[in-house]
């Protein structure tokens, strides 16, 4: 749909064997609240996720 992030999952020879969505919540009543536009790895792992509709950018981490 375009509102949100999604998480390719990868055999072990790199073909794509399913996905599922990572991120969303961009949509509310159908209505656009943000457009994630962009994704970056970062060296801690976290990921950055630009938002070109809210003029921000998101970081996604895990804890311990």
């Amino acid at each position: 749909i375009g509102y949100r992030v999604m998480m390719v999952k990868l055999d072990d020879a790199g073909n794509s064997v399913g996905y599922e969505p990572f991120l969303d919540g961009f949509l509310v009543d159908e209505r656009p609240i943000g457009r994630p536009v962009d994704v970056l790895e970062m060296p801690d792992g976290s990921i950055l996720v630009s938002d070109d509709q809210a003029g921000c950018i998101y970081r996604v981490s895990y804890g311990e």
